[in-house]
């Protein structure tokens, strides 16, 4: 057998990268490799099914046809290879499914966690938030931040320290608003980047020393010094005019404030001019005016100190904005981690920081394994590593398997290999962590001889699209000098440039007729009535052709559906792009506002919308009943929860309704059903909750498909029209909070809030800094339309306005490289557009039109009768979610009883068994949890009897701490919470607390028996999930307050 060597694939689009990761691992099975010790990893789960479905179909085509086995043995370079060896490489595969590791990148981490779940000290239990989990919990652990009165003051005092600096400049009087805000844009960055020495520290962007001190002077002085020379100068009017409007902004300007407010284009000419003011050769342009302006030297110079005065105070506050950002995030982060992971409540962007933390930082309060332990582990597990879409991979990611991969590449035995496939042409997944550059650093690393053969190899032709396709990629992205006008600073143009091929067709397209099209319209109004004119001529429903209108931002795609299905085309138009079912109508909207009302009855505008809407019809008009109204609906929904509440609403309203009203209201009422799902009450949580979700429109093969250049990645269509192609530069840098400067193996080397870019022109780091974020962006803007023009097999319809020649954007850059000499209107009759370049003609369509599917005779149906009633669905545990009466609601003190019960919960939550070490710990929970509940809790395990029952036994037992059930119990689906079982191997016990307060001890058995049903279904469910009998199972109720056990 011959040598499998590691391998990297640079793969231009449609070039195969799936064909060529089937063929790998079906060469690795011909070799004898077991298949469970082979690992491929993508990054969805439609690319994985594809994956994995392409090589069973590959070996069951082999196995079965002599023909077929001869040409995939060729194409896997096992010659000697038959049917025979591929019916058996399939039964391996078969047999094994249950034991592959073929999925994504994310199913893998979250594999290695649960495995090691018990060193992270999770204790085998932990689930992944989706994104509206996600903010939820942040909001939650941000108001205990906020509002933990236990907290030390040095803590309070650094907490209100840190955001006086994040917020420097900005008079933000917002705190909760602006602090979420930085969460949203920089708690991930956070995580990367830990260390506060990365943030804001002067060190780390001047390493020979801030060149931006503040001499010791006050500003309004220096200003006073320079304007005395003014009068001096041989300036005229208007330029005199202006420095003294400078002069007067910079007396009151302080950092923070827009330094270009007055005169912005003379500031910005002095301050380019910095060096040569300071030398007292400064000469400038103003105005029309044809001479240059040379003030004295002693003016150039005085006016060199303000600047400088100002840049270094602009950059001192920008330094202590970013320590302070790091600040906040660094005390949320502490509490967040306490509070959301320990309690096992995971993002999928935890899992590789927890497998290789970053920069020595480790989540979880430091529990986990040795990474070297880990790693050790895992290195015995996989033999053989596929990566798919390798450009998307985050520095982050690499962190967590480059050294199991190093351990591969070094064998050099040949038993291990290592094969990556990608297109860095295709990175359009920078924004979220991909890093197109760990490519190239792959690369250079494994090509130096680190043991086995590493071979790179490209392909560049295209098994997807046809030559007249083909050609109008190559001329857009085949000459890198009309590039070059659109990165100002080459960075991205050069990269482009070593990784560009010309793109050809295969063999199975090469002879294929087809046809691309560039039209220009004079306004943004008319692309979308040419889109429709261009779908009219097609007609992909008819011709039975998959169709994609392309667009940038899902806001395009719904405004483009809407005016389509407007146009009376008669073909289905549907929208990929996600809607918010619950709030996008005004259904939605009014019963969202109807909600408000009954949770906040003084909220004006809330009653405002309602009075509005027919919803009033329904409501009284006298504001006293009004209330009263309201106060009734808060109590149905605390009784009977939101989807029946709502339902009723919508009945009353269905006469009013309009046909998108009539469709959206199953919707709203299905998201109101998930919420009750989670049990809780809150309405606040639901007018979260509603808004946040959102749906994709079901598509199939007949329809015409509207969706965002990000999604239409790895698909291949027919037809693909792209009308969304406006905006600014190309190298315009995404409004970002902080700056990131990475070193060259992708780490984060320093962070700042930078300041103008005109600010940053005057300092080398500075300005490396903002023209390398320039590149990146040109680099990804680049990938973004190279993605857009390769979608498309056969018809390629791009459509933008006419270039100004003052923005270097797509419209600039498609027509500098398609343009020909005259251009031509397009269609019959005088249109809108004009067409700038064409290949090929429409008439492609008819000899692509595909065969009319054969009719299938329509099977006669029977009414199946139902085998077993639908479960009613119960929650048996009231901690989760707290259900109060109304009388419970509104008595005083209620609702803080309930969060301080919950908060109890929370404790007793981290205290496994109890121990010195325990005791320990719930001294170090006063940091981050209410001091009251860890009073109530410590004054229970004071109690030598009770401690002694929550201590671990000498027997064999197994501790269950907050573990969520769900069982049918008597035809019902019951759902809860156990707190705490102690499991034996032949016995158990079930602990629930209490934190109840009886006034004696007739009222704590009266209490007592009024939690009888719940934990009669407990032990119930216990009993269906352990299979104990019901009779071997104790429940016994822990009173908090009292510290007193009862059994019931």
């Amino acid at each position: 057998m011959s040598r499998i060597p590691n391998m990297m694939i640079r793969a231009s689009a449609g070039s195969g990268k799936t064909f060529q990761l089937t063929n790998r691992f079906i060469r690795l099975l011909l070799c004898g490799e077991a298949p469970e010790r082979i690992i491929a990893l993508t990054f969805t789960r439609k690319a994985a099914g594809e994956f994995f479905e392409g090589i069973l179909n590959k070996l069951a085509k082999a196995a079965g046809d002599p023909a077929e086995a001869k040409r995939l043995a060729k194409g896997v370079g096992q010659q000697q290879a038959g049917p025979a060896e591929f019916c058996t490489a399939l039964r391996r595969l078969v047999d094994s499914m249950g034991h592959l590791s073929l999925g994504t990148i994310d199913s893998f981490f979250h594999r290695v966690l649960g495995l090691f779940s018990p060193e992270f000290g999770l204790g085998g239990q932990f689930e992944m938030m989706d994104e509206f989990e996600k903010e939820q919990a942040r909001l939650a652990v941000l108001e205990q931040l906020l509002a933990n009165r236990q907290a030390k003051k040095k803590e309070q005092d650094d907490l209100i320290r840190s955001y006086q600096l994040a917020t420097a400049g900005r008079n933000n009087l917002n705190f909760v608003g602006s602090f979420a805000r930085h969460l949203q844009e920089c708690h991930e960055l956070l995580l990367r980047a830990p260390g506060a020495g990365l943030w804001g520290d002067p060190a780390r962007i001047w390493p020979g020393g801030n060149p931006w001190v503040r001499e010791k002077a006050e500003l309004p002085d220096l200003v006073a010094d320079w304007r005395e020379q003014l009068d001096e100068q041989a300036f005229g009017k208007g330029l005199q005019n202006g420095f003294k409007s400078v002069a007067d902004h910079l007396m009151v300007w302080m950092p923070g404030k827009d330094i270009f407010d007055k005169s912005g284009t003379l500031v910005k000419r002095a301050i380019a001019g910095m060096q040569d003011m300071e030398r007292g050769e400064w000469e400038f342009k103003y105005g029309n005016s044809k001479g240059l302006n040379r003030p004295t030297a002693d003016f150039s110079q005085k006016l060199a100190r303000v600047l400088r005065y100002c840049i270094a105070w602009e950059l001192e506050l920008k330094l202590e904005r970013t320590q302070g950002i790091h600040g906040l995030l660094d005390a949320f982060e502490r509490r967040y981690d306490t509070m959301v992971r320990r309690a096992g409540r995971l993002m999928f962007g935890d899992l590789p920081l927890l497998l290789a933390p970053a920069g020595g930082r480790v989540l979880l309060g430091g529990k986990g394994p040795d990474r070297l332990d880990l790693e050790y582990r895992l290195d015995g597990a996989f033999d053989h590593w596929l990566l798919d879409e390798f450009q998307d991979t985050s520095t982050v990611q690499w962190r967590a398997v480059g050294n199991l991969i190093d351990e591969v590449v070094q064998d050099t035995g040949g038993g291990r290999t290592f094969f990556c496939v990608g297109d860095q042409k295709q990175s359009i997944y920078q924004w979220r962590g991909g890093d197109p550059r760990l490519f190239d650093r792959v690369e250079a690393f494994y090509s130096q001889g680190m043991g086995g053969e590493f071979v790179v190899r490209p392909l560049d032709e295209s098994w997807r699209s046809c030559p007249d396709v083909l050609k109008i990629v190559n001329k857009v992205f085949g000459d890198a000098a009309k590039l070059a006008p659109f990165d100002e600073h080459q960075s991205a143009v050069g990269r482009w440039s070593e990784i560009w091929n010309e793109h050809k067709s295969a063999e199975n397209r090469a002879g294929e007729r087809g046809h691309s099209l560039y039209l220009q319209v004079d306004d943004k109004e008319d692309r979308w009535p040419v889109v429709a004119q261009l779908l009219e001529q097609l007609q992909p429903i008819e011709n039975r052709l998959e169709c994609a209108i392309l667009v940038q931002t899902n806001d395009v795609a719904r405004d483009l559906v809407n005016h389509l299905r407007g146009a009376g085309l008669g073909m289905p138009i549907v929208g990929e792009s996600a809607t918010n079912p619950g709030a996008d109508n005004p259904l939605g909207m009014a019963l969202l506002s109807l909600f408000r009302g009954a949770a906040h009855p003084e909220d004006q505008f809330s009653a405002g919308h309602v009075r509005l809407t027919p919803l009033a019809r329904h409501l009284p008009a006298e504001p006293a009943e009004w209330q009263a109204a309201l106060r009734d609906m808060q109590r149905d929904i605390y009784q009977q929860g939101f989807e029946t509440v709502a339902r009723e609403w919508i009945r009353r309203l269905e006469p009013e309704l309009d046909d998108f009203g009539r469709w959206r209201a199953p919707q709203f009422l299905e998201l109101a059903r998930q919420f009750d799902q989670s049990g809780s009450r809150d309405i606040d949580a639901f007018l979260r909750f509603v808004p946040a979700q959102e749906i994709t429109e079901a598509t199939g093969a007949s329809v015409v498909q509207v969706m965002t250049i990000h999604k239409a990645k790895g698909l291949t269509f027919d037809i693909t029209i792209v009308p969304d192609l406006e905006g600014n530069r190309l190298d315009q840098v995404r409004n970002e909070a902080l700056h990131t400067q990475r070193k060259e193996d992708g780490e984060v080397d320093w962070i700042l809030d930078l300041p103008n870019k005109d600010i940053c022109a005057q300092d080398a780091p500075l300005a490396g800094a903002v023209a390398e974020a320039r590149s990146e962006a040109c680099y990804e803007s680049f990938c973004k339309l190279y993605v857009a023009l390769t979608r498309s097999s056969h018809g390629l319809y791009v459509i933008t306005t006419k270039p100004s020649g003052k923005s270097q954007n797509y419209a600039q850059l498609l027509s500098d490289t398609l343009a020909a000499e005259e251009d031509k209107p397009f269609g019959d009759e005088p249109a809108a557009a004009r067409v700038i370049f064409e290949s090929g003609d429409i008439d492609w369509v008819k000899a692509r039109r595909a065969e009319a599917p054969k009719p299938i005779e329509e099977p006669e149906l029977v009414q199946a009768k139902r085998g077993h009633v639908r479960l009613a669905r119960r929650r048996a545990s009231g901690h989760g979610s707290v259900v109060l009466s109304g009388a419970q609601l509104f008595a005083t003190g209620g609702s803080d009883a309930v969060s301080f019960g919950l908060a109890v919960h929370k404790v007793f939550e981290q205290i496994e068994w109890v121990d010195d070490a325990a005791l320990a710990k719930l001294e170090s929970l006063r940091e981050t949890m209410s001091g009251e509940a860890v009073d109530e809790v410590a004054r229970c395990l004071a109690d030598e009897a009770l401690a002694k029952r929550l201590a671990k036994s000498e027997d064999d037992v197994q501790l269950w701490r907050e573990r969520v059930f769900d069982v049918v119990v008597e035809n019902e689906m019951i759902s809860g919470v156990f707190d705490r079982v102690h499991l034996f191997p032949d016995r158990a016990e079930i602990i629930d607390y209490k934190s109840d307060r009886a006034a004696d001890e007739v009222a704590l058995q009266q209490t007592a028996e009024k939690y009888i049903p719940q934990m009669t279904i407990y032990r119930q469910a216990l009993a269906k999930l352990t299979g104990l009998g019901e009779s071997v199972i104790r429940c016994s109720l822990l009173f908090t307050h009292s510290g007193t056990v009862v059994e019931v």
